[in-house]
């Protein structure tokens, strides 16, 4: 390359550069948990129908409030229905269901009436009122906690909330709790959801670019011992993050839970290509080449793998796009992008300043040396003296590997991902002890042909239904209209508790459906019948079971409705945001086999095409698919669940890895192109690679180590189980390749 071309690319780098961090620093984060619901589903497309007749099922904040003497006491509810009517007057809140506000009804012979659930200000009725509450089911675990330590409080805001009425929302609210001296408060909802992980995004972006750039910086200048093997690769890389950055905000990207890994994840990914082209730079130079040759020799020598490893790395991120879960398949998308301008920028930036530059003082660490080529001979020495006890390791090893993969399991859990001291997550299990759980529970009953909503035999079928609901699926809390008929017969009975059933005969259920028509009953019931009267809701909440006992739970309940319930009156369709979830994570399953057998299948025709062999093709996969089973086997074994997050390990590991083996086997077969026997050609390669293969798998776990620094399970386990297939990667091809090219006739 002459000087004036280099100068010109070095130019016009400059000027995209410049351009590229004006945009950049536009982007902004998102948080879009209906993002991550499966595009073009059946069940997606019948939820969106059935909110669309019905309200939306998270769109509420609970609140509980507490008094350790108890709830009757220190004018405890005098405070807390000044509290309620406060929550009222919050931006966007639609309505409030307090204990302090809920009026039950009384149908008697004088007419309809409505006595308070408690006499607020009334200290001598509370004895009495606490006695007919605790004799409510309906009311203990719901609204008061069985101990009668505090009270739950349901604030709902407007439907399909925005991030603009959220944010006002919660500062409001959290602002109105701070005035309130309540002993104990305890809140969640979606709305502080959105505020607690964009919080933790828009620190964790900047922290994980930082602790991962520290790192490496550390490795690189242990490795290069220069200044100039450390800051060249740190400038290529950040270029290369930029220009992707800034392509996100040109086509109206948002920063979002996947994206936000992806500057880390590309710093980490395209310091390989600089490290593999600077080392072996160097490497020429202390051969005593020319500058010229030396640039001349790195590029011609070691540029077909760097292209090469460059696509494996993008085909481990583009095979996302088979995933249905946009910001994943987004995620996927980018990042390929930013590994293949990495690349570029590599391949133009790199020999232009190398060009332009004065050559690095090569000073010879004989120590440094010597310890390498130690390291590499004995290694290579342990690998050909035993190969078979080596193999018989990994089988072993891989046996042992494939029994903890039998014992993996899809699942999730709803904010699984916030560490146990995070107060959302402490907030999160105060109501699942407590109270009801947070998990919503929605189906839909459809009823079938002339049948209606109200006739005995359908309330009776249905009534089956809620048993079975509260007594065998877990559901602690439920609102449907078999509830409704049950509250009116107990309003009728004089608020008895003993009367809140269904009533026994045909002639005393006709007594009670008058008061159906009542105008306060009729608008209760809006929310729970559709207006055509063929659609019933069913809504609630249970304990977050997780999705793999969803799963079981609901394919129980269906045994039961084939075999308890009369199929002439109504079907049923599970369906809701926790229905959604659970089915995007299975999704999610299936989808990380189909991405890494497409990526297998595209990296070995890859090598095939390369070597011309299928044997070479097949050998470049087999000790990349054996972290991958090994791995697999670890998280089996310490109980980590397949889910959306940890699905995507394998692909994004299996294109790094691949990486190492790439440049092994280029070498290599440069090496048998020369005329080298098969052992010497090994031997040869081992000793020029070996030293390239383990800095950059150390910078790449260094910077992958960084994602453990997260508040986020997920992004934890990211960087946990990454570290850990590019280490059993990194041995694999020093132990084991070798033996399998001994191997090859």
């Amino acid at each position: 390359m002459s000087r004036r071309i280099a100068v010109s690319i070095i130019i016009i780098i400059t000027v995209i550069t410049g351009f590229a961090t004006y945009l950049a620093s536009g982007l902004k984060f998102d948080y879009d948990f209906e993002s991550f619901f499966p595009k073009e589903d059946t069940d997606l497309d019948y939820f969106l129908k059935y909110r669309a007749t019905f309200k939306n099922d998270n769109d509420y904040m609970l609140i509980a409030i507490g008094n350790k003497e108890g709830i009757f006491s220190d004018n405890f509810l005098e405070k807390a229905d000044r509290f309620t009517a406060d929550l009222e007057k919050l931006p966007h809140v639609v309505s409030v269901i307090s204990p302090t506000n809920i009026k039950q009804p009384v149908f008697s012979a004088f007419g309809f009436m409505e006595i308070p659930l408690l006499h607020v200000g009334e200290p001598e009725k509370y004895k009495n009122d606490s006695i007919r509450i605790a004799k409510s089911k309906e009311y203990i675990n719901t609204l008061f906690a069985p101990d009668f330590k505090s009270i739950s409080i349901v604030v709902n805001n407007v439907d399909i909330i925005n991030k603009k009425e959220s944010d006002a929302l919660i500062f409001a609210l959290e602002k109105l709790i701070q005035q309130y001296d309540f002993e104990t408060i305890h809140y969640a909802g979606k709305i502080r959801g959105q505020k607690a992980y964009l919080t933790i995004m828009n620190k964790e972006v900047k922290l994980f670019l930082l602790a991962s750039v520290l790192l490496v910086i550390i490795f690189l200048i242990i490795s290069f011992r220069s200044f100039f093997g450390t800051v060249i690769p740190i400038i290529t890389v950040f270029i290369a993050i930029i220009w992707t950055l800034a392509f996100m905000y040109l086509v109206g990207k948002k920063l979002d839970l996947m994206t936000m890994l992806l500057p880390t994840i590309l710093f980490v990914v395209g310091m390989s290509d600089a490290v593999h082209i600077l080392n072996r730079f160097i490497e020429e130079l202390r051969k005593n080449k020319s500058k010229k040759e030396a640039i001349r020799i790195t590029f011609k020598e070691v540029g077909l793998a760097t292209l090469l490893t460059s696509i494996t790395t993008a085909v481990g991120f583009f095979t996302l796009i088979v995933v249905s879960v946009v910001p994943v398949k987004e995620f996927g998308i980018y990042s390929g992008i930013g590994v293949i301008f990495a690349f570029l920028i590599a391949i133009t930036l790199l020999p232009a300043i190398l060009t332009l530059s004065r050559p690095p003082a090569i000073i010879k660490h004989r120590k440094k040396e010597m310890f390498w080529n130690r390291f590499l001979s004995k290694t290579l020495l342990i690998t050909l003296r035993h190969p078979k006890r080596i193999v018989v390791i990994y089988t072993l090893i891989l046996a042992t590997s494939v029994i903890g993969i039998f014992q993996l399991k899809v699942d999730f859990h709803l904010l699984e991902d916030l560490h146990e001291s995070h107060p959302l997550q402490q907030d999160f299990r105060f109501f699942e002890n407590t109270y009801s759980g947070v998990r919503p529970f929605e189906m839909a009953i459809l009823l079938k042909d002339t049948h209606q909503v109200f006739d005995y035999e359908v309330i009776k079928e249905l009534d089956k239904v809620e048993k079975y609901l509260y007594d065998d699926y877990g559901v602690n809390f439920l609102l449907s209209p078999v509830a409704v008929v049950k509250m009116i017969n107990k309003a009728q009975n004089t608020g008895n508790s003993n009367a809140y059933k269904i009533p026994d005969t045909k002639k005393e259920y006709h007594k009670i459906t008058k008061w159906l028509k009542n105008p306060s009953i009729k608008n209760y019931l809006n929310n729970l019948i559709s207006p055509d009267k063929k659609t019933i809701r069913f809504t609630g909440k249970m304990h977050d079971v997780g999705s793999y006992q969803s799963r079981i739970l609901n394919d129980d309940f269906d045994t039961f409705f084939n075999q308890n319930i009369h199929p002439q009156y109504f079907n049923y369709n599970m369906t809701g945001t926790a229905l959604l979830v659970d089915k995007n994570n299975s999704i999610m399953a299936s989808n990380m086999i189909i991405g890494l057998s497409i990526a297998f299948l595209l990296i070995a025709s890859l090598m095939g095409i390369l070597f011309k062999s299928f044997k070479m093709a097949l050998i470049s996969l087999i000790p990349n698919a054996i972290p991958l089973i090994i791995i697999a086997g670890i998280m089996g074994f310490t109980g980590t669940s397949i889910n959306m997050s940890t699905s995507i390990i394998f692909t994004i590991a299996f294109g790094i890895a691949v990486d190492d083996t790439i440049h092994f086997l280029s070498k290599y077969k440069l090496q048998r192109g020369i005329g080298l026997t098969n052992l010497y050609a090994i031997k040869r390669t081992f000793l020029s690679t070996g030293k390239a293969i383990v800095l950059t798998s150390i910078i790449l776990c260094s910077g992958f180590l960084s994602l453990m620094l997260s508040d986020f399970k997920s992004t934890y386990l990211i960087g946990v189980y990454i570290t850990l297939i590019l280490i059993v990667a990194v041995i694999t091809d020093l132990f084991l390749l070798p033996i399998l090219l001994l191997k090859r006739k």
